[in-house]
């Protein structure tokens, strides 16, 4: 990409619902197609504009800021990953085979870099420069793709209530947005850790994912977490 494929007259020009999502997309597609190529900090808002072949005056018709196209790109990834790892659990059913569980979790990050680029800058990055609404509408939509993911955890681990289940994938989340970085190091941190006296520091990302998921899991088998209480 990088050269207008639409004049900006076009872009201009766009009023239908389905000019507009058209629009949208040619936006989502450009970002990520910086995501890929250098991740967060390259998919800057004037970058993005560039790419799609528009000004910055333009874009902001169809986003609010770079940090809604983020999230949107985010949740058409979290879609694809919970409806994957939803039928890839579903092969299991009632086996109660929390092994089997845990490797299914980490196989269904494989690949999913961009999911996981963008999960990782949630908080430091993507959940600032936006609306409260904004904010409230992503927070809801997070909040069922994950709760979406219950039941064939449940299906998979009868052996678990739904708070149980519930309480892994929070847990999960939380560790998969702190473990990514550190599973990505520079040139220079990767020549280091590529020496014999931090081989006990390097880290695989799938395994490490696995074996948390399997620890996690086989904790809360004994253990039904607290109900937390709404603030007053």
């Amino acid at each position: 990409m990088g050269q207008p494929t639409t004049a900006s007259s076009d872009w201009e020009r766009a009023r239908k619902p389905e000019q507009i999502e058209e629009r949208r997309d040619a936006i989502l597609s450009a970002a990520r197609h910086l995501l890929e190529q250098g991740g967060v900090d390259a998919s800057g808002l004037s970058a993005i504009a560039r790419e799609a072949g528009l000004s910055k005056a333009n874009l902001y018709r169809y986003f609010e800021s770079r940090e809604a196209i983020l999230l949107a790109i985010l949740i058409q990834e979290m879609q694809e990953w919970t409806e994957a790892l939803g039928r890839s659990l579903s092969k299991l059913p009632g086996s109660g085979d929390v092994t089997a569980v845990a490797q299914e979790v980490a196989d269904s990050l494989q690949g999913r870099d961009r999911l996981c680029k963008l999960l990782a800058s949630l908080a430091s990055v993507l959940e600032q420069n936006l609306s409260v609404e904004t904010i409230a509408s992503w927070k809801r939509e997070l909040r069922e793709l994950y709760v979406g993911l219950i039941p064939p955890l449940c299906h998979a681990l009868p052996q678990f209530s739904k708070a149980q289940a519930n309480e892994f994938w929070v847990m999960h989340a939380l560790f998969q947005m702190g473990l990514w970085p550190h599973t990505q190091p520079s040139p220079d941190v990767e020549e280091v850790l590529g020496r014999e006296e931090f081989a006990d520091m390097r880290m695989d990302f799938s395994e490490r994912i696995r074996w948390h998921s399997l620890i996690l899991l086989r904790g809360l088998e004994s253990v039904e977490p607290p109900r937390i209480r709404p603030q007053s």
